[in-house]
């Protein structure tokens, strides 16, 4: 089966986890891929930031309120997660990013987003202006 999401390291020193949505993606892709995730910062000792690059992911499903909320109350945040910067956010996704931020408020403490136009943009909110 081909999953619509693309998760792998970002940077050679395995401090960012790419996570690339494709059209056509499913909750059952973003459960697989949250999994994948979680496997790197289990094996990974250091701190691991993760950008997320919805450019071409199309639209957000209607359910993604109820959805992201499932996901969010799966466990709580890995001691090495680093920062999350989605790539490619338009006005309205930022709003939808901001309106699940504030309802699950105590389960993002830990876990807020950032959002960057472009994967340069991206790096520079994860790592510092030195790449």
């Amino acid at each position: 089966m081909s999953m619509s999401i693309e998760v792998g390291w970002d940077t050679p020193e395995q401090t960012i986890i790419h996570m690339r949505f494709l059209r056509g993606w499913t909750w059952d892709d973003v459960r697989a891929a949250v999994q994948q995730v979680d496997d790197y910062l289990v094996a990974t000792p250091h701190t691991v930031h993760l950008l997320l690059d919805i450019r071409e992911a199309g639209g957000l499903p209607r359910d993604f309120s109820g959805v992201i909320g499932e996901l969010l109350k799966q466990g709580e945040a890995r001691s090495n997660e680093g920062r999350r910067v989605v790539v490619g956010a338009n006005f309205m996704l930022r709003t939808v990013f901001s309106s699940v931020q504030s309802l699950y408020g105590r389960q993002l403490k830990d876990r807020a987003f950032q959002f960057a136009d472009t994967p340069e943009q991206a790096h520079k909110l994860l790592l510092g202006s030195n790449r």
